[in-house]
């Protein structure tokens, strides 16, 4: 399943996809002609991966659950080469392929894993990664279930673990599956693995534009059992020795990117006009500190992609008006409008207008349904996928496909490429000491 150097660039599949997404789309005020965009955009991407080579890759690995790919991302730029990636979701994994057209289909499995590991599916690689469904685990989730199916997809990861026998793998979560950890710790010690002590991060801590704290759990054969305290003690200095504290803030990663006003055009999904952004837009060149750390690696003049507004009634558009930055529902400016009032002690957080001059709230993929906890700290309006896919840490000619909605949904699920870098780093110094042990 790995890529060979005559396979590197599937022309076919990224003119595919760029065709299909402009087809959809309707450009209300003619101020873009869509048959000289398709030609530039495929060109860009035509010269971007035709000059990436083997040569990068040091590592390979798999990523399970992998979504949009936000940690092959981070590991794909520390030389790790993902050779296959595992996710239900159909929009996610065509998101995935795009930004990785080096690889066939076959690379990439839409299949729930629960079917996969069935199947003797998984070759032997040094890495695997992934983190599997959160929603059982999450704070923000007030319906949980006692018995919630989603808490058991670890154990789906830990049958690739046993089936593909990696040097070291590294499971990523909200916080809450910490409740399962002894479970977890012991149902890996019974394939031969020892789990080690998560590491709770933030990608504010590193210096980056959001407060988003997950856990970390790396997990080391038990072939290395005699220097495992030094492996853990080698991961844990590479990545806490990135701490910087506040660096960057939300105005830092978006404040480059073209002004927009929420689309007041109900029931037109694509509709798309220099008012309210694209898809596809044309050629851009950034030079915020910010954007030179996110598009590390891509030319300097490359496409704007998924900046474009949310349908809002004139009402939300109002609220978003009168609220001030770091200003909630409960605000006062507010209460003549505001439909949810009379349940401010459940709903204070219902709209939520972003502090520009702060790290980002969590990005999420609660955004799929509206970005009323995540308007613009200046315009009246919610963030954008591209907006929120700048705070993740995204490169800019990142492309995410399948409706906008689902373009949110993807942005937030995903593990921050910026924090997936750090903690590649740390696993590519624990395999050179494994190296030196062999």
């Amino acid at each position: 399943m790995h890529a060979t150097n005559d396979c590197l660039f599937n022309n076919e599949f990224i003119q595919a996809q760029i065709q299909k997404s402009l087809s959809k789309t309707i450009i209300y005020d003619g101020s873009v002609d869509k048959a000289e965009l398709e030609r530039n955009i495929i060109s860009y991407y035509e010269k971007k991966f035709r000059a990436f080579t083997e040569e990068h890759f040091q590592y390979d690995f798999i990523d399970l659950f992998c979504g949009a790919g936000g940690l092959s991302v981070g590991f794909e730029h520390e030389g790790f080469r993902p050779i296959i990636a595992v996710d239900k979701d159909l929009s996610a994994l065509l998101t995935y392929r795009f930004n990785r057209p080096w690889l066939s289909e076959e690379n990439l499995i839409h299949d729930d894993i629960r079917e996969l590991v069935k199947k003797d599916i998984f070759p032997h690689v040094p890495v695997i990664v992934g983190g599997p469904p959160c929603q059982g685990f999450s704070v923000a989730n007030k319906q949980k279930k006692e018995n919630d199916e989603r808490n058991d997809l670890y154990k789906f990861y830990v049958h690739a673990v046993k089936q593909s026998q990696p040097k070291v793998f590294l499971m990523e979560n909200v916080e809450g599956i910490l409740k399962l950890y002894d479970k977890i710790k012991c149902d890996f010690e019974n394939i031969g693995y020892i789990v080690c002590e998560p590491l709770i991060l933030s990608p504010k801590d590193f210096g980056f534009p959001q407060s988003r704290k997950r856990a970390f759990i790396l997990g080391i054969n038990d072939k290395y059992k005699n220097i495992v305290d030094e492996l853990y003690s080698v991961f844990k200095i590479s990545v806490l020795s990135k701490i910087t504290g506040t660096k960057y803030t939300l105005w830092d990663a978006i404040s480059d990117l073209p002004e927009l006003e929420a689309k007041t055009m109900k029931n037109a999904t694509n509709v798309e006009s220099k008012r309210w952004g694209y898809t596809i837009a044309g050629m851009s060149v950034t030079s915020t500190p910010y954007s030179r750390l996110i598009n590390e690696g891509i030319p300097d003049e490359h496409p704007l992609l998924n900046h474009r507004s949310k349908y809002n009634n004139e009402r939300d558009i109002q609220i978003y008006r009168l609220l001030k930055p770091g200003e909630k529902s409960d605000a006062e400016s507010i209460q003549d409008i505001n439909p949810y009032k009379n349940r401010a002690n459940i709903f204070r957080d219902k709209f939520d207008k972003l502090i520009a001059d702060e790290p980002c709230k969590a990005i999420t993929a609660h955004m799929y349904y509206d970005c009323n906890m995540y308007i613009h700290p200046y315009q009246a309006r919610g963030l954008t996928p591209r907006e929120a896919a700048r705070v993740q840490g995204f490169p800019d000619d990142y492309f995410f496909l399948g409706s906008p909605n689902e373009w949110y949904r993807q942005i937030g699920n995903a593990v921050s490429p910026l924090i997936a870098r750090i903690l590649a780093h740390g696993l590519k110094n624990v395999l050179k000491r494994m190296k030196a042990d062999d």
